[in-house]
């Protein structure tokens, strides 16, 4: 990559990536047609039921004169011939090497980094850390559901005092961690009505890999936490972080006005009466 513009590229594009696959808790308050679009958007991403378009994302030159845009779209050539980038009509994907390229550029951890998060989740499974619920006989269900919470080392749900958060900055570095996963449809979150932290679960692709990864011996659930210290570590051109950040900016500001692929498509959140084994 000799210009510095297929730096900059690559990293808005991860961050318009990175923004959709942030957890937003748009169920709670409720805002009922962000939260039908975000999920929607992702499941589009993801090749989920019946949507087209899977690993690709609107986008636009956005080139302020005519001169710009032909060189963005020079840049945007060369990342394809590159192997980096996906282009259809007007919508862009980043391949699985320019998801690589574009993560060290901006100091983002790698997938394969992140994966004792599976193992970390599997071993979590039947322990006080699972959210249960009760069905309609009265009779005890589990969903495989972790809360962003134990993800980070505490316990499942904090209590919150007033004012404050229910986890502290410290702790956010989870969801850095967990965003690689989610984009490489290994992990998946919801939310439980009336709580705002989100609940993650294993993917039937990322329990297969983590059972995998168990039965090898490659397993080391407790390499997860570590990575505390790893998640972002900035090295890089200020340009470029600067073009990850702004579209991250961008597509998060966007998300609470974004509207419905299908209006008629509708997701509905966990239930209320989930909680975790053991208690709160």
């Amino acid at each position: 990559m000799k210009d510095n513009i297929e730096s900059e590229l690559l990293a808005a594009l991860l961050g318009k990536l990175d923004a959709l696959f942030n957890p937003t808790n748009f169920a709670w308050p409720w805002k009922r047609e962000a939260d039908q679009a975000q999920w929607q958007r992702r499941d589009k991403y993801l090749g989920r039921y019946d949507w087209t378009g899977a690993g690709l994302l609107p986008w636009s030159n956005p080139g302020e004169d005519q001169a710009e845009k032909k060189r963005i779209s020079r840049a945007m050539a060369a990342l394809k011939d590159q192997g980096l980038v996906r282009m259809e009509g007007k919508s862009v994907g980043l391949t699985a090497e320019g998801l690589v390229a574009a993560r060290k550029l901006v100091g983002n951890i790698q997938l394969e980094a992140c994966l004792p998060g599976l193992d970390f989740m599997l071993r979590l499974l039947g322990t006080d850390a699972e959210w249960i619920g009760i069905d309609g006989r009265g009779a005890f269900f589990a969903d495989g559901y972790i809360s962003e919470c134990s993800l980070a080392g505490f316990k499942p749900m904090p209590k919150t005092p007033i004012g404050k958060t229910r986890l502290p900055d410290s702790a956010l570095w989870v969801i850095d961690a967990l965003i690689p996963l989610a984009v490489a449809d290994l992990v998946d979150h919801d939310y439980k009505h009336g709580y705002e932290s989100p609940l993650y679960r294993l993917t039937a692709s990322g329990k297969a890999l983590a059972e995998e990864r168990r039965d090898k011996g490659k397993a080391d659930p407790d390499a997860w936490l570590k990575l505390a210290k790893r998640v972002r570590q900035f090295k890089t051109a200020e340009a470029v972080y600067a073009a990850y950040a702004d579209a991250w900016q961008k597509e998060n500001e966007a998300q609470p006005n974004a509207k419905p692929l299908q209006a008629n498509r509708i997701k509905h959140h966990l239930s209320a009466d989930i909680s975790p084994r053991g208690g709160v």
